[in-house]
């Protein structure tokens, strides 16, 4: 006698093959909140990251360090670290 277990994500993901894809629901980000890097309460993107701070955390992937000018590939858009 042998017994069949089906694991929950087995089910899940016979559930799913019959799904339309672009009947799924979609999850929206969040658009408000605190960011994770300087606790204010700003706009957000999905890293929960305010436009500065996720500017700061792209440069400093880069070897940028906080007091350093920005370089002038940087990208950033109003944060007034470059001069005109």
């Amino acid at each position: 006698m042998t017994t069949e277990t089906v694991t929950k994500k087995e089910k899940t993901k016979k559930a799913g093959e019959g799904r339309d894809p672009s009947k799924v629901e979609q999850r929206l980000p969040p658009s408000r909140g605190l960011c994770r890097r300087c606790g204010e309460n700003k706009p957000v993107n999905r890293l929960m990251l305010c436009y500065p701070c996720w500017v700061k955390t792209r440069l400093e992937e880069r070897g940028w360090r906080e007091g350093m000018p920005h370089p002038d590939d940087c990208g950033c858009v109003g944060l007034g670290e470059h001069a005109i």
